[in-house]
């Protein structure tokens, strides 16, 4: 509801202030709002028992901080540790957390889950999908600049509006062309 996305708002503004970044990595360990909205029962019930949230981050465009992404798969998982295994690497270090590349048969099980707290329209960089695309696993170079001449979807969403999605299907954003804050 309205109250609760104003609390997440200025949750939002005060943990990029914090962290001088419009682009914060590991929001929960920075929130105890944001990770009582992760942890908490209503996300549970759109996601299924036994699931928990792997990676938090938060974006927040502005007219200062408009950027555009081109078109990817999310492959990248928030680990506790390096362990060489089989699937797995490259490996990072992203703000203090070991990150790799997680293999097809894992992300396949998991959700992005976004939570917008601003109006999102096409405009405004609204994330774009290219429908189906998930259901090919992850994707080589020629087979990803072949399916970005597909038809795309812009997923325009309001305040308060949660979006699920797979971590492999495509998807990007436009610089936004009349742009307004943009917190997920």
């Amino acid at each position: 509801d309205a109250g609760e996305v104003s609390r997440m708002r200025d949750e939002a503004d005060r943990v990029s202030a914090d962290a001088g970044t419009a682009s914060v990595r590991n929001l929960c360990r920075r929130s105890p709002l944001f990770r009582e909205v992760a942890e908490g029962e209503r996300l549970a019930a759109l996601i299924g028992a036994g699931f928990r949230p792997v990676r938090s981050i938060l974006f927040d465009k502005t007219a200062g901080e408009n950027w555009s992404v081109s078109w990817h798969q999310d492959l990248t998982i928030a680990v506790e540790r390096q362990v060489e295994v089989p699937g797995y690497g490259p490996w990072s270090v992203k703000d203090g957390v070991v990150h790799t590349h997680a293999p097809a048969t894992l992300l396949e099980r998991m959700a992005t889950i976004r939570i917008h707290l601003d109006d999102t329209p096409a405009e405004n960089g609204a994330l774009r999908v290219i429908p189906g695309s998930h259901r090919h696993g992850r994707l080589g170079e020629a087979a990803l600049e072949e399916l970005t001449h597909q038809p795309e979807v812009t997923c325009a969403a309001w305040a308060g509006d949660v979006l699920l999605m797979s971590p492999l299907i495509l998807h990007a954003s436009r610089k936004a062309t009349r742009p307004a804050r943009r917190r997920v």
